[in-house]
């Protein structure tokens, strides 16, 4: 036992990423854990749905006019930590959530990201880890299928949100995730698109009129 708990402090001293999933609160999230291990996005996403909404919320008890875009990302603390994986895929999901969060904070809807989050995380936790180095395939598809359900959410002709992700589509596979092509990738990918598409298209239902009011100085 005594060179059990050796080795653990050995571990954890040795792997810093190890240390931030240790200390980080989301990665023990029920239901959520392993979507943001696999994807910087969402995570991102998570801590930036949560800053925004507590903002919106401040905002309006202030009786202050609606933030745009560009006046609620000046100065922003991401909080990112390298053992959250992608920088540039973290930030992108926090700016995401950040814009969703305050738009939900100040019009004084529920806070929906926790229900949200775990949705899009059905079946994968406890799921085994990809194959793909670090679930880049499957954070870059969850990444870009938030965008393209965002668009295709805010459209006037939008249904409701898909209810199962098999029925989506995943696109186009970019040759950049796996040049040769490799099976494995392509499938991470098209999970991850599945599951970002459903996120963006809810966020884009959800905010409707509000998003033109954050735009307005992207």
């Amino acid at each position: 036992m005594r060179c059990l708990r050796q080795f653990l402090m050995v571990l954890l001293i040795a792997s810093p990423a190890l240390q931030t999933q240790t200390r980080e609160k989301h990665f023990s999230e029920g239901g959520v854990g392993s979507l943001f291990s696999r994807s910087a996005f969402a995570h991102g996403y998570r801590h930036g749905y949560e800053e925004g909404y507590h903002s919106g919320n401040l905002d309006v008890n202030m009786g202050r006019i609606v933030q745009n875009r560009k006046t609620l990302l000046h100065g922003v603390k991401y909080g990112f930590s390298p053992g959250f994986g992608s920088r540039r895929s973290f930030e992108a999901g926090f700016e995401a959530g950040l814009t969703a969060g305050y738009s939900d904070g100040y019009a004084g809807r529920t806070f929906r990201a926790i229900e949200s989050v775990r949705a899009i995380a059905s079946a994968l936790e406890g799921s085994p880890q990809p194959s793909d180095s670090a679930s880049v395939s499957f954070d870059q598809g969850l990444a870009f299928g938030y965008r393209e359900g965002f668009a295709n959410g805010g459209s006037p002709a939008a249904s409701g949100p898909p209810e199962e992700f098999h029925s989506i589509g995943c696109g186009q596979f970019p040759l950049q995730v796996a040049p040769d092509q490799d099976l494995t990738a392509q499938s991470s990918y098209c999970d991850g698109y599945r599951r970002g598409f459903v996120l963006g298209h809810t966020d884009a239902r959800v905010l409707g009129a509000d998003q033109a009011a954050l735009e307005a100085s992207k």
